[in-house]
C-alpha cells in the first residue's frame, strides 16, 4: 500500500510533509523520546497510517463478546490469529498492538487476502481496508471472488488514498452485498 513511488501527487506531498514534521518533532524534543515521537509523526502521514487511525478505534469499539479477526496483506497474508478472537479488553488491546506494528512493504495482494478471509471458518462479513490497487488487477480479483464467494459472505470496502481505485472498491462491495466507503487520509 505504500511504496516510495506509489500514490498520487497529494499522497506523496502528505508523506513528505509527514517526514519533515517528524524530523522537526525529533529535533525539537531531542533524545530518545524525540526520536520515537518523530518516527510516530512520520508514520501517521501515510496511507497505512490512515488505515491505522481508522482501524484502531474500530477495534476498541467492538462490544464484548463480538468475534473478529485481523489480517494484513502485502506480498503475503498475515493473520493475527488462526481463529476468531472474542472481543475483550485483552483481545482488543493485543489486536491494536498488532495493527500499530504493521509496516508497509511489497505490493497489495488483495486477492490472497480476500481468499484467506473467505476460507476462514464461520466468517460472515469482511471489511477490506485498502487503496484498491491490487497486484493481480481489479478485474481478476472481482472475477475470482465472484467464483469463490458461494456462501454470499458480505464484503464491505473502505478505500484509502487519493489514488485509490474507487470503481473497483465500490464494485467489490456491491457485488458482495457490502457497503463502500471512502476515507480521507
Amino acid at each position: 500500500m505504500e511504496g516510495i513511488d506509489e500514490g498520487s501527487v497529494k499522497d506523496q506531498v502528505v508523506r513528505e510533509v509527514g517526514n519533515k514534521a517528524g524530523s522537526q518533532v525529533s529535533k525539537a524534543i531531542g533524545g530518545k523520546i524525540g526520536s520515537i515521537l518523530g518516527k510516530q509523526v512520520t508514520k501517521e502521514a501515510t496511507k497505512l497510517g490512515a488505515v491505522k487511525r481508522k482501524l484502531i478505534p474500530a477495534i476498541k469499539g467492538l462490544p464484548d463478546g463480538k468475534k473478529f479477526l485481523v489480517f494484513s496483506f502485502n506480498n503475503n497474508v498475515t493473520k493475527q490469529a488462526t481463529e476468531f478472537r472474542v472481543a475483550s479488553n485483552t483481545t482488543r488491546t493485543s489486536s491494536n498492538i498488532f495493527v500499530q506494528n504493521l509496516k508497509a512493504s511489497g505490493g497489495t495482494n488483495t486477492l490472497e487476502g480476500l481468499l484467506e478471509a473467505l476460507s476462514t471458518a464461520d466468517v460472515q462479513e469482511i471489511v477490506l481496508m485498502s487503496d484498491g490497487l491490487p497486484n493481480s488487477g481489479p478485474k481478476a480479483v472481482l472475477e475470482e471472488i465472484k467464483k469463490v464467494n458461494t456462501s454470499n459472505i458480505i464484503i464491505h470496502t473502505i478505500a484509502f488514498g487519493e489514488d485509490a481505485d474507487l470503481d473497483f472498491m465500490r464494485t467489490l462491495a456491491q457485488e458482495n452485498n457490502g457497503t463502500f466507503i471512502t476515507s480521507k487520509m
